[in-house]
């Protein structure tokens, strides 16, 4: 009985043990029991020596649980594949030097004279390796400077002058401990967007813009700066020491003989609907000037305007209210053809000379300055100041006609901080809006802005600061004439200029951007899409329309409005 049971025991003892043999090892995975009865899942077991974990290199033992229970890899993927034989072209200078190896991702060139000069390229990797933002900075001592070119960049030199919150260019920034300066520059008529997919963006006419902004610190609380911003037309086939870049140049489509000019008065404040323009015809003239110097007065060769509109006063016709009136030249009227000293094709220069008083504004516009129907165009030369009504501001307004080829803005500014407790900020500019007389023959073209007593239109603003906790003060002031000006037209590739249409032909060199985000509130050339959101706080009848921009008075509320009683709801008006 004894062998027998010993035998069967023996027997039983080795079934168990291949059993618990065969049993799944879970080692540290269900935890492991420390003292104090306390279960810890850290992992344990055997190591993993480093050459398990090569290339990567760890400063911890792995355990063997972070592979085959979380998938742990030492490697990842490349986001974007380069082969290591792929290192870019080569690229020489002038004399045939190498400068580098590499790959060519932006690029922004204009050559003349030539067709198509004016050039801009975006590879793919610009957007697909840079997420089209590239930025190469350095330093020295103390001198710091940044390159950097995108196509969402936010900058601002003044608020007067350029202020964008997204904008498509290159801009080059500069410090030191004194010093500080901003360069930028952009095809803004077609800067290339995020790519050009690796072909270059040729055009003969554009538009382009560049400015720059100098500080300089003086003393301990004061620093000075001086701005310039320019935004003009160019023409790729005109040489390029020809003439002054900062007036810019008449495109192929601008550049076409003129053949009517008409000039429109009006009263400068309809609703009171008296006291509009006066206009003098007596005392009002055209002076014509040709390619070999000679000049016409329209009154001397019985050269005179075809008037329109009006009402008849005492010795002079006024345009009150809605009434208006119209002066038209025509060039190819027998008085001219038979009469004047050239041809129309020869005209280089037309000045008017108008007799005006009361409350006038003085718009002109001719066959060249036209929409994309085919109409003329209005564009505002003048207007009076105040609400004059009895002639007391009787004054010959001389200015030149010509199409628009720039807009130039120079400023300077001054800051103060921490003076008696208090922080300054003062602002003034001066904007000019250069025009140019076409003529297809002559290689430059005169250039004029504003009418003569008033080349430059002026504006200024200062504001004065002072955090005194609990308490803040703020103060503001500003002027700023009604031609002054931060826009510019933009032509497209054959020239043409639609002066009508500012969503597709102009561009805000300030964006109006009330809700301060990334998108301008205004639709033009280089945002097409408008502001589709408003901040929150800041829309309080919730109509995706910020509240800088609506009125708050009895007529229009701009606050949510909420109706008790039987039918009671919640109105947003």
């Amino acid at each position: 009985m004894n062998r027998r049971w010993i035998f069967w025991t023996a027997i039983a003892m080795l079934w168990l043990g291949s059993a618990a043999a065969e049993a799944q090892e879970y080692g540290a995975r269900t935890g492991t029991v420390k003292r104090g009865g306390v279960v810890s899942f850290e992992p344990q077991g055997p190591g993993v020596l480093f050459g398990a974990l090569d290339p990567a290199k760890r400063r911890w033992y792995v355990s063997q649980e972070l592979f085959n229970e979380y998938q742990w890899r030492q490697w990842d993927h490349y986001q974007r594949y380069v082969s290591s034989i792929r290192e870019g072209d080569y690229y020489y200078d002038l004399y045939g030097n190498l400068i580098t190896r590499g790959w060519l991702v932006f690029n922004n060139s204009q050559t003349q004279p030539r067709q198509f000069g004016s050039s801009v390229l975006k590879s793919r990797n610009f957007e697909g390796w840079f997420s089209g933002l590239v930025i190469s900075a350095d330093s020295k001592g103390q001198h710091h400077y940044a390159l950097t070119a995108g196509t969402k960049i936010r900058s601002t030199l003044t608020p007067m002058t350029f202020s964008k919150p997204r904008w498509d260019g290159i801009q080059f920034d500069y410090a030191a401990d004194k010093y500080q300066g901003t360069l930028i520059y952009s095809r803004i008529s077609r800067p290339g967007g995020v790519s050009t997919n690796d072909q270059e963006s040729l055009v003969t006419n554009a538009t382009s813009m560049f400015g720059s902004r100098t500080t300089a610190q003086v003393g301990d609380f004061a620093t000075l700066g001086l701005t310039m911003v320019n935004a003009h037309q160019s023409n790729t086939l005109i040489d390029g020491f020809t003439g002054n870049p900062f007036t810019g140049e008449l495109s192929v489509d601008q550049n076409q003989t003129v053949s009517i000019i008409e000039i429109v008065l009006r009263d400068d404040s309809p609703e009171d609907g008296v006291g509009g323009a006066a206009f003098f015809d007596a005392g009002s003239d055209i002076i014509i000037t040709y390619l070999d110097g000679t000049q016409d007065n329209g009154k001397a060769i019985r050269f005179e305007p075809i008037i329109e509109g009006g009402l008849v006063g005492e010795g002079f016709l006024s345009a009150d209210g809605v009434e208006e009136i119209r002066l038209r030249y025509d060039f190819d009227s027998p008085a001219f053809v038979n009469r004047a000293s050239g041809t129309k094709e020869e005209i280089k220069k037309v000045e008017f000379r108008l007799v005006l008083g009361n409350d006038y504004q003085v718009w002109v516009t001719s066959d060249s300055q036209l929409n994309a129907s085919g109409e003329s165009v209005l564009l505002l030369v003048a207007q009076a100041e105040g609400n004059v009504q009895d002639n007391t501001n009787l004054q010959i307004v001389s200015f030149d006609y010509g199409l628009p080829t720039s807009t130039q803005i120079w400023g300077a500014t001054i800051e103060l901080q921490k003076v008696l407790g208090f922080d300054f900020y003062g602002e003034y500019d001066l904007s000019y809006s250069y025009t140019k007389y076409p003529n297809v023959v002559a290689k430059t073209h005169t250039t004029f802005s504003g009418i003569r007593s008033d080349r430059a239109a002026a504006a200024w603003m200062m504001n004065l600061s002072r955090v005194a906790f609990p308490f803040f003060f703020f103060g503001e002031a500003y002027s700023m004439d009604p031609r002054y000006s931060t826009r510019t037209f933009t032509a497209q590739g054959d020239g043409f200029i639609d002066y009508e249409d500012e969503r597709i032909h102009v561009v805000e060199l300030v964006e109006d951007n009330d809700d301060q985000d990334e998108f301008p509130d205004t639709v033009r050339k280089d945002w097409q899409v408008g502001d589709p959101s408003v901040f929150p706080g800041w829309d309080e009848n919730n109509d995706f329309i910020s509240d800088f921009n609506q009125n708050d008075n009895r007529f229009l509320s701009n606050r949510a409005t909420t109706s008790i009683g039987p039918n009671s709801s919640l109105a947003s008006i």
